[in-house]
């Protein structure tokens, strides 16, 4: 059975580029940089485990946010994390389950 958690995104090309999600009682960053030497967006996502932020709290600029992380988890290829079809809302949690799985976080 597939879990889905909602998410809030910033910035969107084929994907949300940049979102935090809520997972088991904690927040999770996903970040989708530009690459300047490929000149496109990274094909994986970066990972980390974020403090929870009030709204205020947020800047306004996401790319920035990994700054405020406490772990950097891991990757996880674009193409392994699964959206609703409007790739707006929520993500199927079972990529997380392993990359938690795998890095033995608690």
């Amino acid at each position: 059975m597939n879990t889905w958690n909602p998410l809030r995104y910033l910035g969107f090309w084929d994907v949300p580029l940049v979102f935090l999600t809520r997972h088991n009682g904690r927040t999770f960053l996903f970040d989708c940089p530009f690459d300047e030497h490929l000149e496109d967006y990274a094909e994986s996502y970066r990972v980390y485990s974020m403090p929870d932020l009030a709204d205020e709290e947020l800047p306004k600029d996401w790319t920035t946010l990994r700054q405020r992380a406490t772990r950097f988890l891991g990757e996880i290829p674009v193409a392994r994390v699964r959206f609703d079809p409007t790739k707006r809302q929520h993500i199927d949690s079972s990529v997380l389950d392993e990359l938690i799985g795998a890095t033995k976080i608690s």
